[in-house]
């Protein structure tokens, strides 16, 4: 068994111990045989710790363990497509895109988001702007790419732009009130705590179409390894690989950076 193989079971088990784990292991101290009683349906209805189990502690761990595969995928997506180990959704500026979307909303628009007669706060106006950042900076970068054909140029570029978003926060705090920016810096850190089971499911269908979308990628990216004029023989497409593999890692970089 070679050493990449023994990694990739090693963390698969890993993962295995630590999610059931994170079920048992919190703050509020829980029984073992309550929490499995809770898991198998045998807890009292309604209860607290039937709350805290499958309502805060559940949803948790499966935005944790969901949240960690699309940063990974995202960032082999783009390691793989552009063949430069310091590739990345932050790299590209399409997680500093996904932040100038919440910050837009957090930090200009009180909260809100609205567009004619549409109108959502909270939860809903967080992912939402989230995913038009990081797709409007996914638009730009699909613009150049047409025009910088090399990868090296289209990685510069890419971090140009997330300087320029940090310029724009930057501004918005500057304008801004104090509360607003106290829920912007409060969203910026970073939490599972304001998981739960009503969010999981946007989150859940988001990143796992971004994950089904990735995998019809991998024998394109694998024929791009051996090189463009070997894969383009045999009829691999590097623009259309490429719009494909921006357009998967702007989703899953916006549902986590929304979500978590």
């Amino acid at each position: 068994m070679n050493r990449r193989r023994l990694s990739v079971l090693m963390l698969v088990a890993a993962c295995a111990v630590l999610l059931p784990a994170s079920l048992f292991v919190g703050s509020v101290s829980i029984p073992p045989s309550e929490v499995w009683d809770i898991l198998c349906g045998r807890g009292e209805a309604g209860g607290t710790m039937e709350f805290i189990v499958l309502h805060s502690r559940l949803p948790q761990a499966l935005t944790a363990l969901l949240g960690g595969a699309s940063l990974a995928v995202a960032g082999l997506l783009l390691q793989t497509a552009f063949r430069n180990p310091l590739a990345g959704p932050s790299i590209l500026g399409i997680t500093s895109g996904a932040s100038l979307g919440v910050a837009l909303v957090l930090l200009a628009g009180g909260g809100t988001i609205a567009a004619g007669p549409f109108t959502a706060g909270g939860f809903a106006a967080t992912v939402t702007a989230a995913v038009l950042g990081a797709f409007l900076i996914m638009g730009i970068l699909l613009l150049l790419s047409a025009l910088l054909r090399d990868d090296l140029m289209l990685l510069i570029t890419g971090i140009i732009l997330s300087y320029l978003t940090s310029s724009v926060i930057t501004l918005l705090n500057y304008f801004t009130t104090a509360s607003n920016i106290q829920a912007y810096t409060m969203w910026g850190m970073g939490t599972f705590a304001n998981v739960g089971t009503d969010q999981l499911p946007y989150f859940a269908g988001g990143c796992i179409a971004g994950l089904l979308l990735s995998v019809s990628l991998v024998k394109p990216l694998d024929l791009l390894l051996l090189g463009d004029g070997y894969a383009m023989n045999l009829g691999v497409s590097r623009a259309r690989v490429r719009h494909t593999q921006l357009h998967s890692t702007a989703l899953l970089t916006a549902e986590v950076t929304a979500n978590c």
